[in-house]
């Protein structure tokens, strides 16, 4: 492997996403720190949920600014079935 690659999660935006990442995003590095960590975040609620989590994610009726506030929740409730299963 060449010692400078570096790996690149990248997609498709539209003309209007791309300027206006353009003017919120202007210091270099600042779209990696931000969207690395909602990368992470998303990564491990996938993993972490399966399924449900991407469900949510992908439904139209929710914003994703909402996401992240549900997925704590489902978090929470899963914790609590599982414990509530080995007290048993």
């Amino acid at each position: 492997m060449n010692i400078e690659y570096k790996p690149r999660f990248s997609f498709e935006i539209s003309e209007e996403q791309r300027l206006r990442a353009n003017k919120c995003f202007p210091t270099y590095g600042l779209r990696k720190a931000i969207f690395g960590k909602i990368l992470d975040d998303v990564c491990e609620l996938i993993e972490t949920h399966g399924g449900i989590a991407i469900g949510i994610m992908m439904t139209e009726r929710i914003k994703i600014r909402d996401i992240l506030p549900t997925m704590r929740d489902v978090t929470e409730v899963t914790k609590k079935i599982k414990k509530g299963k080995d007290n048993g």
